[in-house]
């Protein structure tokens, strides 16, 4: 069904590595050496969020995080180990080598780029905002102006969470739980909003309050802060983060893009 809601995606491609021991004989593996020893590559991802990563009604992991992993592994030749892991070991997961890349629509912050590699961006979007039904949540201000105060609902260290703490938003901070928790507790009151992504919550909410009819949520109108997902690796070399390039695609509609393009109906 996911398929459906897209119109492209991008796809990384492999390219091969250049032996070092081209101009001598190497005992050191780079950390891409290892995981093609092993066969494995070690993805962090929620399985909880619809539609990045989540499992179906016949107890699948999917989502269009998960279609990129695999067409990764498919064109690297290596089983993909899916590790759930929730927003805020996203990062830690990566640092301790429990995985070797985390994918959670992870924005390329300065602080990120300079901690870790990054593959190209492989989604390109727009912050939103998730608020009741009823308007009673009282978040429609363009310049963002009326969060002070509000209780904003989200996972510990997204950048959303940080752009509504600094603007005097109260947090009400989740572990890795599915959509319906979140969305349900703006519903009844608990929080007032969730920054989020636009895009792909304009497709969460629709598929979860037609699951849950009882959940009263909306998009808010208010867009902000245009922003990147990326691939998260460790910076101990740059073996991994060559062997993960971006095709540029053309879409169905003519555009060139290599993100993915959601068709919102």
């Amino acid at each position: 069904m996911f398929k459906k809601l897209l119109t492209s995606a991008a796809l990384l491609s492999a390219i091969g590595l250049t032996s070092c021991s081209s101009q001598g004989k190497s005992t050191s593996q780079t950390q891409f050496d290892k995981i093609k020893e092993v066969g494995v590559l070690k993805v962090a991802t929620p399985g909880t969020l619809f539609p990045t990563s989540y499992y179906n009604d016949d107890k699948e992991l999917v989502g269009y995080e998960i279609d990129m992993m695999n067409e990764i592994g498919k064109r690297l030749n290596l089983e993909i180990d899916y590790q759930e892991i929730g927003v805020a070991e996203a990062l830690t997961s990566v640092d301790s080598g429990k995985v070797d890349v985390s994918v959670n629509n992870l924005t390329p912050t300065a602080e990120r780029k300079e901690k870790y590699n990054l593959s190209e961006a492989y989604k390109y979007s727009v912050s939103g905002m998730i608020v009741r039904e009823d308007g009673s949540s009282k978040i429609t201000a363009e310049d963002l102006s009326d969060w002070k105060g509000k209780k904003a609902g989200g996972g510990a260290g997204t950048t959303f969470m940080k752009i509504a703490e600094k603007l005097g938003a109260e947090p009400v901070i989740y572990d890795n739980v599915t959509n319906d928790v979140y969305l349900r507790d703006v519903s009844t009151g608990r929080t007032d909003f969730i920054p989020n992504d636009y895009y792909t919550q304009v497709i969460a909410v629709k598929v979860i309050t037609e699951k849950f009819p009882d959940i009263k949520v909306k998009m808010g109108n208010v867009k902000y802060n245009p922003t990147e997902s990326a691939i998260v690796m460790s910076k101990k070399d740059d073996s991994l983060k060559n062997i993960l390039r971006l095709v540029v695609k053309k879409s169905p509609t003519g555009e060139s893009s290599h993100y993915f393009f959601f068709m919102l109906k």
